[in-house]
């Protein structure tokens, strides 16, 4: 009986140490469904216009709160608007989503739609500094956040290390 509660126990907390190393990204790539595999740098971040947003949560779990008043960000829409996407009739991109895909291979999905033709993509971010500390000096860089969900923290994400542009089948 003590057995299995033990190997339990090591499960969980081999859990909460891989959890807990999430590593910190320098950049990320766009790939997939792409003309041109293009990647971002925490520089080339810079080089997009920057929003400020005042009073946000950047908690990656919607069951806590992780509210910073000044946030400097990228809306994602600028930097996807800077690839081309492989397709052969404009509405095929209705089938297409984006995968964000985390260092420690954690995943979220937004669809084409979600994003190009929804509020939700008017909201969607990559934060390049908080309160006024530069995405280089930022523990998880790179955190995607997005602003409008029902339940704040569901799909922020910190450490971004891809995109991949994929299509339902």
């Amino acid at each position: 009986m003590r057995k299995p509660f033990v190997s339990f126990f090591l499960l969980l907390i081999t859990g909460f140490c891989a959890q807990a190393q999430i590593e910190p990204t320098h950049e990320f790539t766009i790939t997939g469904k792409v003309q041109h595999e293009k990647v971002i740098t925490l520089s080339d971040l810079q080089q997009y216009p920057a929003i400020e947003l005042n009073h946000i949560n950047t908690s990656c779990s919607p069951k806590e709160e992780e509210i910073i008043e000044s946030v400097k960000a990228v809306l994602l829409k600028n930097i996807l608007d800077s690839v081309f996407f492989q397709y052969e009739k404009r509405g095929m991109l209705n089938s297409y989503y984006f995968l964000f895909v985390a260092s420690d291979g954690y995943k979220i999905v937004f669809s084409f739609n979600e994003i190009y033709n929804t509020e939700t993509g008017n909201n969607l971010y990559i934060v390049t500094e908080m309160d006024g500390k530069k995405i280089e000096e930022m523990e998880n860089r790179i955190l995607l956040l997005t602003t409008k969900d029902i339940k704040g923290g569901a799909r922020n994400m910190k450490a971004l290390s891809k995109i991949v542009v994929c299509s339902a089948e």
